[in-house]
């Protein structure tokens, strides 16, 4: 697969390619699989100053990127260092963007041992918006990749870490 399959498969995983809001509007209404996500309706408060103490995620994790809760990408996706979310937003978005410190509260994440053979196995299968409802309905609050070159570029924006992904956005605040 060369980089442009690449980035193309990541942009269309993440919700990024051309879709109209009607087929948006109908895809998921009949999607018969689909719960309720009680997530869906909150937003991101950057004076939180909830308890994050259980949470099994301890350290500071990096954001480049708006935080606004678009269910089509499946939750709010974070990684372990600010230069690789600031390379996957110039690899993938064509964009150059700040990556941003923050606090996640995953008590209940489903985890992955990688991103390619694990958790798009499943997010191809189900649809990342569905996948997510899947798990919000089995009680998970997020999810954790282990670590794996999820920023399969080839080149210099190549990134391997750790990816999290939270559903809630209530459960993350600045660092």
């Amino acid at each position: 697969m060369n980089l442009q399959e690449q980035i193309s498969r990541i942009q269309s995983m993440m919700g990024l390619e051309e879709q109209s809001y009607l087929e948006y509007l109908s895809k998921r209404v009949n999607d018969g699989r689909r719960k309720e996500n009680p997530y869906n309706e909150k937003e991101y408060n950057p004076n939180n100053d909830g308890d994050f103490s259980h949470s099994e995620v301890k350290d500071v994790v990096w954001r480049a990127g708006e935080m606004r809760l678009d269910s089509r990408s499946g939750g709010l996706w974070f990684a372990e260092t600010k230069d690789g979310v600031e390379k996957f937003a110039l690899s993938v978005r064509g964009e150059k963007r700040e990556g941003k410190s923050y606090h996640i509260n995953l008590q209940n994440p489903k985890y992955y041992d990688s991103f390619w053979y694990g958790y798009l196995n499943d997010s191809e299968r189900h649809g990342r918006e569905g996948l997510m409802d899947m798990l919000v309905a089995d009680g998970h609050d997020g999810i954790v990749i282990g670590e794996d070159t999820w920023n399969d570029t080839g080149d210099e924006n190549s990134v391997t870490s750790k990816q999290y992904v939270v559903f809630n956005p209530e459960n993350i605040k600045p660092a």
